[in-house]
């Protein structure tokens, strides 16, 4: 079954091919040019051939196609019965193949086809240019610019001359790809004019350049010529003798001649450029040099006719020489500044100035007394000055002789007024504005000083001395965004000013770099603090610095200071939050990174603000209460934890008067003094078959000896009147214990114990409580008008109603004194 499908395939195949070849081999296609000028119509015929397979007894037409693609029908036509044509306006590549096809309805087999290429005319050859190559062929070179070309293009030059009214031309052809030419010297002469063009040719056309009008020797590139001798014939003089290179020295015609000469090592810093006309091998007298001054010379020459110059050689080799040496010749400006015991010279070269020769010395002595004080090569120095010398001396020496004596005049009293306006205004980017006045009009002003160095190098100070009616100048020669300290000093007849001193920039621009922040402290506030950035970095003054802080929900706060520390309040406790430091310049700002902060809980600062104040308060309070408790121990005894007599253990013996006024409050000064209530005392009666305790009562507690019934009495009324005399809000008791019945022992006095119970059990004032009670008089014949501590008789009309109050008040019972007679 395989077998079958391949045999099927291959079939298909070969019946296939075998049409294309019948078809590929039936038509004809023709075009008048295979190369065209691009953007040029382009026609192309095709003829089917009447045997063709694909046309008999078929209803066909033919199409065209250009790289695969189908032309518009329009552009077609039918020329004859079976000859088609196509006229395409422009091809659309350079390279472009056009096919025919025989087409039934849809399908469409390609019969025949053509390939076609466009072109362009040759560019115009631009920038013709020729020079002479003054060599001992001198030979004319012309060069020139050929353009862009996508088809091979031959050039041919042309050069026409006039030589004795006779016009000679001469015809040049050039292979291509070539674009330069060497004419041969016969074509032309040195110092004629002559004419040049270049035409360049290809199948499609041709184009010629402009035509160049030159004199060959006018455009002679020379070889860098020589200094072969320097000579030194007087002071102040060189003779320099030189010779064009070994390829032009067949030249006899003049040459002109640049000769340049600059001090070696800036020993004056100084350039001449010396034009010469001069032949082949002449000799070169330079002038009005510096004496002993090294100098370096070149030389470059060119060819130089009226109407124009040649190129310029490269220079020459440089050659040295140092002319005579004098003594130093001019003047120096000086500065002197003194410093109590110590001085400071600064001089500098003014215009007319001259060293006349090298390593120079420059020495500063004294003549009162007679001393040197340094000697140096550097435009400075530094020297101890004594008290007497007014003046000092500057000598400048060289190997030739010496420089006379410039005076310095010492001025000693300084200090004095300075000026009151000053300013510096940047100019370029090396320099500024100075600008100052306001001296005082009391004293008289001779001149001013300025003074300026670099803060960051380490140069030796500039300074300029200036005129009293000047009030600006403007400096040159410093560095952008580098710092400059200048000072502006007055000069007056008796001494020097006080300076006024100003850091300026000849131009400013943002930092190079940003303060770190460091956080000081964090707790309920934030402190910052920043460094200075470094003098090298600021590149300007710096105006301020700006914080920004933020937290997680973007609340921006914004700081502005001038100073390199700032203390951040109303920060949210434990809450993350970012900070940002800017420093600005007059020429702009620069960014530092960003900055986490944490703000936690009070911190230790804060806790000792609030505990200190706190423990002080409470130790106050303390004390007030402590004093306040031993001061008035008594009356808060009272009031805290009041006395009160246990009945049971309570003793007569015990109570005295004293005892029984503790605890009791005063009584107040408006109030009426009442009697003491007998119930301040009870009376214990023994059971007979109970004995007395001797041991209880003895004699020495007793204030007195009772002994009868006067004396009983007596005591009875003493203690009324102590009654009398105090009025309690808590009546305190005692206990009369007897030493057996009172019946049998009358004679014997009671024995009276301080209770330390503070119950008013009979003190109560209501209006239902009994009366108090009062010590009664013998045989009852006191006043009272209750009768206390006795025995009511049986049969009396009161006894039902004291029987009564014996109920209501059992203890009452005790105190019953059954006969007063015996009292």
């Amino acid at each position: 079954m395989a077998s079958i499908w391949i045999v099927l395939v291959l079939w298909i195949f070969v019946n296939s091919l075998i049409k294309v070849i019948q078809a590929s081999s039936c038509a004809t296609i023709h075009t008048p040019a295979t190369l065209v000028l691009a953007g040029s119509p382009v026609s192309v015929s095709c003829s089917i051939d009447d045997d063709c397979p694909l046309t008999k007894g078929k209803n066909f037409h033919v199409a065209w196609k250009i790289n695969k693609h189908f032309l518009p029908s329009n552009l077609s036509y039918q020329e004859s019965n079976r000859t088609y044509g196509v006229i395409i306006p422009s091809l659309p590549e350079p390279d472009t193949f056009i096919t025919c096809a025989v087409c039934e309805e849809e399908n469409c087999l390609i019969v025949n086809g053509v390939q076609v290429k466009t072109g362009y005319l040759p560019s115009v050859p631009k920038n013709l240019s020729c020079s002479l190559n003054v060599t001992s062929n001198e030979r004319l070179l012309c060069q020139w610019d050929p353009g862009q070309t996508n088809l091979p293009t031959n050039y041919t030059l042309r050069i026409f001359g006039v030589a004795s009214k006779k016009v000679t031309s001469k015809k040049y052809f050039i292979p291509s790809k070539a674009h330069f030419f060497l004419i041969p010297r016969g074509s032309y002469a040195l110092l004629s004019e002559v004419e040049i063009n270049v035409t360049a040719v290809n199948v499609l056309g041709n184009s010629t350049s402009e035509t160049l009008r030159l004199i060959p020797m006018e455009t002679a590139i020379f070889d860098p010529p020589e200094i072969t001798r320097i000579e030194e014939d007087v002071p102040g003089c060189l003779n320099y003798s030189w010779i064009l290179a070994k390829a032009q020295q067949w030249l006899t015609t003049a040459i002109s001649l640049e000769f340049r000469l600059k001090t070696v090592n800036g020993q004056q810093d100084k350039e001449m450029v010396l034009p010469f006309t001069k032949k082949h091998g002449s000799k070169i007298n330079v002038c009005d040099l510096f004496h002993g001054t090294n100098y370096s010379a070149t030389v470059r020459v060119t060819y130089n006719s009226s109407s124009k110059w040649s190129k310029w050689s490269k220079w020459s080799d440089p050659k040295t020489a140092t002319t005579v040496m004098q003594a130093p010749t001019g003047g120096l400006e000086t500065w002197l500044k003194v410093y109590n015991q110590s001085a400071e010279l600064y001089w500098k070269p003014l215009e007319n100035f001259r060293a006349n020769g090298w390593n120079l010395f420059y020495t500063v002595e004294s003549k009162k007394p007679k001393k040197t004080l340094c000697i140096t090569q550097e435009s400075h120095c530094f020297f101890s000055l004594i008290d007497e010398a007014d003046k000092i001396y500057l000598r400048v020496t060289n190997a030739a002789g010496s420089l006379g004596h410039l005076e310095v005049p010492v001025y000693r009293n300084k200090g004095l007024g300075a000026v009151s306006n000053f300013s510096v205004h940047p100019e370029s980017d090396t320099s500024v504005l100075i600008m100052w006045g306001g001296t005082p009009a009391s004293l008289s002003v001779t001149g001013y000083v300025l003074e300026w160095r670099s803060l960051l190098e380490k140069a030796a100070l500039s300074f300029t001395v200036m005129d009293k009616n000047i009030s600006s100048t403007v400096i040159t020669g410093l560095s952008p965004y580098e710092p400059y300290e200048m000072s502006i000093y007055p000069k007056y007849d008796k001494g020097i000013g006080s300076p006024h001193t100003l850091v300026a920039y000849s131009r400013q621009k943002a930092p190079e770099s940003a303060p770190k922040l460091k956080v000081v402290f964090i707790n309920s506030f934030v402190k910052l603090h920043w460094d200075e950035i470094l003098l090298k970095d600021r590149n300007g003054i710096i105006r301020g610095y700006t914080v920004y802080i933020w937290n997680d929900m973007k609340n921006i706060k914004v700081i502005k200071t001038e100073e390199t520390s700032i203390v951040l309040k109303d920060l949210q406790p434990v809450t993350n939050y970012e900070a940002l430091l800017t420093v600005h310049t007059m020429g702009g700002s620069f960014n530092g990174s960003v900055v986490p902060l944490v703000t936690g809980h009070i911190g230790g600062i804060e806790m000792v603000l609030f505990v200190i104040p706190a423990c002080i308060g409470l130790s106050l309070l303390v004390i007030i209460v402590v004093f306040a408790y031993f001061g008035k121990n008594e009356r808060v005894k009272m009031c805290l934890w009041p006395i009160i007599p246990d009945p049971a253990n309570s003793s007569i013996k015990r109570w005295t008067t004293a005892d029984s006024m503790q605890g009791m409050p005063s009584f107040k000064e408006d109030k009426e003094p009442v009697l003491v209530y007998l119930s301040h005392f009870s009376l214990l009666d023994l059971d007979e078959k109970e004995p007395f305790k001797s041991d209880y009562v003895k004699e020495n507690q007793w204030s007195h000896v009772i002994d009868g019934r006067n004396e009983s009495h007596s005591s009875i009324q003493t203690s009324d009147r102590y009654d009398s005399e105090h009025d309690r809000d808590s009546v305190p008791y005692a206990t009369v214990v007897f030493g057996g019945p009172y019946q049998n022992h009358s004679t014997c006095p009671p024995t009276y114990v301080r209770s330390e119970s503070t119950q008013p059990l009979l003190g109560a004032e209501d209006p239902g409580s009994p009366p108090p009670y009062e010590n009664l008089p013998p045989s009852g014949r006191a006043s009272s008008k209750v009768q206390r501590f006795t025995t009511f008789p049986q049969n009396s009309p009161e006894s039902e109603e004291n029987e009564e109050l014996w109920e209501e008040f059992p203890m009452l019972r005790s105190l019953e004194i059954r006969d007063t007679e015996h009292i």
